[in-house]
């Protein structure tokens, strides 16, 4: 059916895991440091001073949680009806996202890195289940990090990587049946927080292998709004959340040069896989 809806009572959480979110991305970032997104070793390569260029490029493929939905009806620009919309998992969200990204180590051991770049997402028919599809515009992303080494023993190191990244998406869910001619116009917002910590191995011709568990925090809302032919115009909202928060990545940087690498990397979660690839030049 298109209307799925249903009224029950539920404790809007929202704002608690927004507030415990924020305490722990502060416990862990610390004095040192100020979502799927390239992470790169947890550890930091650059000394005081020193930084980095380059081009990041990441495909991801998340199931996310539509929650606390509401919904609400106009019919020729009077009020119609409102109501409580049914929370269902949103498969298959996947994003291509393409960065300029720029690194710089503020001092020995902890470095900041700022990426900004566009994304492109496209989902099935998990909203309606009538075959629709969606196809995003390209819109804009950033994402803001920092990684820090706390422990080191030959070519070992041991650190964190926090970072956050956030992008607004808009594009037009196509639904493939007569009563709704024109595709729906949705809006999309979300925020993603990544917090890892683990080894870094660098060999003696400077190639690496990293990796380690992370945590993935989903934050954000979609908003669905649509015309029939009969000329009810409806607008559908959800928050949306993580279906998983715990996975691990693996990954390995290419050294060409001295100054010059390429990492390629792959994380998995319950709910998300990604593959990222990212072409660095150090000055």
């Amino acid at each position: 059916m298109r209307l799925r809806t249903f009224v029950s009572d539920h404790i809007n959480i929202r704002y608690i895991r927004l507030a415990a979110l924020a305490l722990l991305v502060v416990a862990f970032a610390g004095s040192n440091a100020f979502a799927l997104d390239p992470m790169g070793p947890t550890t930091a390569g650059l000394r005081q001073g020193e930084s980095v260029i380059g081009i990041d490029y990441i495909h991801s493929n998340m199931n996310l949680k539509l929650t606390h939905g509401k919904w609400s009806e106009t019919f020729n620009g009077t009020f119609n009806g409102a109501g409580e919309a049914v929370s269902f998992d949103l498969d298959d969200f996947k994003t291509n996202k393409i960065y300029a990204n720029f690194e710089y180590g503020i001092w020995d051991g902890c470095e900041l890195y700022l990426r900004l770049g566009g994304v492109s997402t496209e989902f099935g028919d998990s909203i309606w289940e009538a075959n629709e599809k969606f196809d995003s515009n390209t819109n804009f992303t950033f994402c803001l990090g920092s990684r820090a080494t706390f422990y080191e023993i030959g070519e070992l190191q041991i650190g964190r990587l926090i970072q956050l990244s956030w992008t607004n998406i808009d594009g037009d869910l196509k639904v493939p049946l007569p009563e709704y001619p024109q595709p729906d116009d949705v809006d999309i917002e979300l925020l993603e927080v990544q917090i890892a910590i683990g080894p870094t191995y660098t060999a003696p011709n400077g190639t690496s292998i990293y990796g380690g568990p992370f945590f993935h925090f989903v934050d954000g809302n979609l908003e669905d709004k649509f015309t029939d032919i009969s000329g009810i115009s409806s607008k559908y909202s959800w928050d949306i959340e993580e279906t998983s928060i715990f996975g691990g990545y693996l990954g390995a940087q290419l050294c060409f040069s001295e100054n010059t690498f390429l990492n390629l990397e792959y994380q998995h979660t319950g709910g998300a896989d990604a593959f990222g690839l990212s072409f660095l030049y150090r000055f």
